[in-house]
């Protein structure tokens, strides 16, 4: 394939590297690649692939597998070193793949000559505390990437004394790159057709018009902006996410909400929120399906149902949704169903509709419980992620009240656990509140 003048750029660059693009530019390609390259020319030398979660890590070492079958197919394991998702023996080398962890732990007990961190912007302090050392005994590099996640953290400190402080003593070499001028100056080749290009223009233009100013600036652009935050401060996902499975909970006190995927990319999400006390709700459990059709998704509550005797279920009665909340309309448990639309707008206690979305409400709840330590989430891995992701705008237009806009990359299994959160509270029959 032809490569873009500034992955060739990042091929021939021979120390530390961050890439703050915009998405889909081909950024964890060209890592992959320069990996695998880096190792033929190194007899013996391990490469750590790290990533929030172990499948975004796998896509790296996909890439990097298929690289290396194409160009130095002799120089890959064999027998019980033959390459895997997990690990691949390139030349004496070892790649491996981990996820993060929830404190970062999963770097830990590893060598590297070369650390490559996948969405690094998102990676929390505790995590480059626990990978750098990775790198000491090796005269190692760090060759990180990502899209722009607000204005704090290792990356973005890197970043902002390179581009804007212009620090001599820098470590890292910047390469900062947009979707658009990728898009727009990509040489039309076998694997980037004339057709690809336009319909990647198209899509942008498309997502230009949908998305604000700001996301654009964010997903496309890749630029730092302030105006987006994380909605789930660092700090109170850490205080919140302590919890380990404990099992069923008796008593019928049990929630389930429900964000519903489809079979593209998207996942599925079933979170389980029991009351415990009062003043107590607890995450009970945390499960994801990908690919499903709506029927899977049905039969899937069925089978929780059977388990859980739920007191009631909130599903989303809006797009896929639709599929799952009718027939369970009509169904044994037609009465326990709540139809939860993100786009409908709640209403106050005077019965009239707020200027507020329902979603806005649901995670504003959520995240007011979790501050007043009324509300403990499992630590799964997974779900910490999905919290991380949630970012809040505000959003102000003419002649109209201000309004909060949340969005997140990773935000299924968030969306099942507001969901949860909202008809547990909601519930007349139990006395929970919020102050």
């Amino acid at each position: 394939m032809i490569l873009d003048s500034w992955q060739q750029e990042v091929l021939d660059y021979s120390g530390d590297l961050l890439l703050c693009t915009g998405r889909r530019v081909g950024k964890t390609y060209i890592l992959a690649r320069k990996a695998i390259d880096w190792m033929a020319k190194n007899k013996n030398m391990p490469v750590v692939i790290v990533s929030l979660t172990e499948d975004q890590a796998m896509i790296i070492m996909s890439m990097a597998l298929n690289y290396a079958k194409e160009t130095y197919l002799k120089l890959l394991g064999k027998g019980k070193y033959k390459p895997t998702l997990r690990s691949l023996y390139l030349n004496g080398g070892r790649m491996i793949v981990r996820p993060v962890g929830n404190t970062g732990d999963g770097a830990r007990g590893f060598e590297g000559g070369v650390l490559i961190v996948d969405e690094a912007a998102r990676m929390p302090k505790m995590f480059w505390i626990a990978a750098k050392p990775i790198l000491l005994t090796t005269n190692g590099k760090i060759w990180m990437s990502s899209t722009p996640f607000g204005k704090e953290g290792y990356f973005w400190e890197r970043y902002d004394e390179v581009v804007n402080k212009k620090d001599p003593q820098a470590r890292f070499k910047v390469f900062a790159i947009s979707t658009e001028e990728v898009v727009k100056n990509r040489v039309v080749c076998p694997s980037w057709t004339e057709v690809q290009k336009n319909g990647a223009l198209r899509v942008l233009e498309e997502d230009k018009r949908e998305m604000t100013n700001i996301e654009y600036a964010q997903e496309y652009l890749g630029m730092f902006v302030d105006e987006l935050l994380s909605f789930f401060p660092e700090d109170l996902i850490e205080k919140c996410c302590t919890l380990k499975r404990k099992g069923l909970y008796t008593g019928g006190k049990n929630y389930l909400g429900v964000d519903v995927g489809g079979l593209g990319t998207d996942k599925s999400s079933f979170e389980v929120i029991a009351k415990i006390s009062r003043e107590r709700l607890e995450h009970a459990e945390n499960l994801t399906t990908k690919r499903t059709y709506v029927t899977d998704t049905t039969k899937k509550i069925m089978e929780l149902e059977n388990i859980w005797h739920f007191r009631r279920l909130g599903i989303d009665n809006g797009g896929l949704g639709v599929g799952v909340f009718h027939p369970l309309l009509v169904s044994s448990i037609k009465n326990k169903v709540i139809g939860l639309n993100n786009a409908t707008k709640a209403l106050d206690k005077d019965g009239k509709r707020k200027t507020s979305l329902l979603k806005e409400d649901m995670y504003i709840l959520t995240k007011s419980l979790m501050e007043q330590g009324k509300l403990k989430l499992l630590a799964d891995e997974d779900v910490i992620v999905s919290l991380r992701s949630i970012q809040q705008e505000l959003v102000v237009l003419p002649n109209k009240p201000s309004t909060i806009r949340i969005t997140g990359r990773d935000s299924h299994i968030t969306e099942g656990i507001v969901r949860a959160v909202w008809i547990a509270v909601e519930d007349k029959t139990l006395d929970v509140w919020c102050r």
